[in-house]
């Protein structure tokens, strides 16, 4: 199971997602959403069964990066 989206809004350095996969046991990937999608590194908590955080050193532009939560 996994839930995907486009995050960023340009001032934001915390992004929380909420995925619904009930379970803290996932794993995040975070990409760039445009070419050459390469993966971003951030810091991830799992904040919850249904959420979890993201942190950017620097916020993201507006759907600069694509993150994928797979259960």
């Amino acid at each position: 199971t996994r839930y995907s989206a486009n995050v960023g809004n340009g001032s934001a350095t915390q992004i929380d997602v909420t995925h619904n996969l009930g379970t803290r046991d996932v794993v995040v990937q975070v990409r760039e959403a445009a070419s050459p999608y390469a993966q971003v590194l951030c810091d991830v908590e799992m904040l919850s069964t249904t959420q979890v955080r993201l942190r950017f050193a620097v916020a993201p532009t507006s759907n600069q990066y694509r993150v994928m939560v797979l259960a």
